[in-house]
């Protein structure tokens, strides 16, 4: 019987991890940050400079290289293409949802199965888990270290502290240091409300120093380079600016934004709180409200910096359904309803969005008359992964080709383009709509390439 229902178990899991690969090669590069970490991991691999990220021409030092690495050791192997540039977020998705799932069942029986579902198919997980971001990698790293972080103060096996220090210098390679930070303060806390004569564990203190040195070799090697002022500027930006002097939003935007980013399971996490007899173990709730309130402090908030809690906010929706029958009905409506969303989406929507992207076309155009691009007006970022080349600003140059909004006799190419952002799909989705209906009241504006001997 055990087995048969982890089997069922598996089958469920399944249908949820393969939201994140089901089709996803179908959709070419996403302007504008899928078309960063795609142009500067090829320019790794034919330049075999891996200390630096390069993007038409841009050294991009805002995030550590960990995801490019990836994204370039997958071209490596399966070759260049919109499927190996995702895959790592995939793979990353798909080892959360297993991870969450086995630390929950040692929590309680099933719990892992309904926080395993409930982080997984979260809307901003499923999002991130098939585009090439950080994200859904950073909650990997940050949550299979917190996980195995408890079983090392459960068990006080070193092998577990050990695992978790190397994930912990993997999360800060991602993302940065704030990764280090966010495991130690959840275990702190942790700790605090569980035995706090842990505290004098020198071994938690040692892993975390460890955790930062390790993590710290590939700023050290950038400090030791041309680009150390520019490795500072974006390590101050990205590192405390956001916390008090970038965009000020309210204390109550993640309370807000909660209700969509994860969804559809975002209904039975509110109603938490209107049942706090639902004896939902201390643990998650830990990892979860410490860090969802500094968030809420911090000045610059976005959707995706709370991933890091998802596992946790998982298991303690999987909690409350496990409480009372008529949640879990609730519960197994929503996956149900999920499920056939993202699908229909996957099959339906993502491939019909294909025809308005015509980006590969404009690149196979380029590469096949070998000579410098430029631009004016607004900068096409998927051009430089499917040119293969730098496209540079039009500066009155007399030779090459021109990518512009300005007409030219027998251009080279000629079509629609969207001059807006794509990673905010609804809005694309919006968008392409209104052309379709209005062609002269949308963002999309026709482009041509040009050749500047013939212009």
């Amino acid at each position: 019987m055990d087995y048969l229902t982890s089997y069922k178990n598996y089958v469920l899991l399944l249908l949820v991890i393969g939201l994140y690969f089901v089709n996803l090669n179908i959709n070419q590069v996403f302007a504008p940050n899928e078309s960063f970490y795609a142009t500067a991991s090829l320019n790794m691999i034919q330049t075999h400079n891996y200390l630096v990220p390069i993007y038409d021409g841009h050294i991009r030092l805002a995030k550590p290289p960990l995801l490019y690495w990836l994204i370039a050791l997958s071209f490596k192997i399966f070759g260049v293409s919109s499927f190996s540039l995702r895959l790592p977020s995939a793979l990353a998705g798909a080892f959360c949802v297993i991870f969450t799932y086995i630390f929950g069942e040692k929590l309680s029986k099933n719990l892992g199965l309904y926080g395993a579902a409930a982080m997984g198919m979260a809307l901003e997980f499923v999002s991130n888990a098939r585009y090439a971001s950080p994200e859904v990698l950073f909650c990997l790293f940050i949550s299979s270290s917190i996980y195995t972080l408890y079983f090392y103060l459960k068990s006080r096996k070193t092998i577990y502290l050990f695992l978790s220090t190397i994930l912990a210098t993997l999360s800060m390679l991602t993302k940065g240091p704030v990764g280090v930070l966010i495991i130690g303060f959840v275990g702190f806390w942790y700790i605090i409300f569980d035995n706090y004569k842990k505290l004098k564990d020198y071994k938690l203190y040692v892993g975390f120093a460890i955790s930062l040195i390790l993590g710290g070799i590939w700023y050290i090697l950038v400090l030791n380079s041309p680009y150390k002022d520019l490795l500072i500027h974006k390590f101050y930006v990205e590192n405390i600016k956001r916390l008090s002097s970038l965009e000020s939003d309210p204390w109550y935007f993640y309370i807000k934004d909660t209700i969509v980013s994860f969804a559809p399971f975002s209904i039975l996490l509110y109603l938490i709180v209107f049942y706090p007899k639902s004896q939902i173990q201390k643990f998650p709730v830990i990892w979860f409200l410490p860090t969802f309130i500094v968030f809420s402090l911090i000045k610059m908030k976005l959707p995706t910096y709370l991933m890091p809690v998802y596992p946790a906010m998982g298991l303690m929706v999987g909690e409350l359904s496990l409480y009372k029958k008529y949640f879990r009905y609730i519960f197994w409506m929503l996956f149900v309803f999920g499920l056939l969303i993202y699908y229909g989406i996957i099959f339906l929507i993502l491939p019909s969005i294909e025809p308005f992207r015509p980006y590969r076309q404009m690149g196979d155009i380029i590469k096949k008359y070998h000579v410098p691009a430029y631009y004016e007006g607004y900068f096409i970022h998927q051009l430089p992964f499917y040119a293969d080349e730098d496209i540079l600003p039009y500066k009155n140059q007399k030779t090459g080709l021109l990518i512009t909004p300005n007409k030219c006799q027998n251009p080279l190419w000629s079509g629609y383009v969207y001059t807006d952002s794509e990673s905010r799909f609804l809005v694309f989705l919006r968008d392409i709509r209104r052309f379709e209906e209005h062609r002269k009241d949308s963002k999309f504006q026709i482009y041509y390439i040009c050749n500047l001997n013939k212009y």
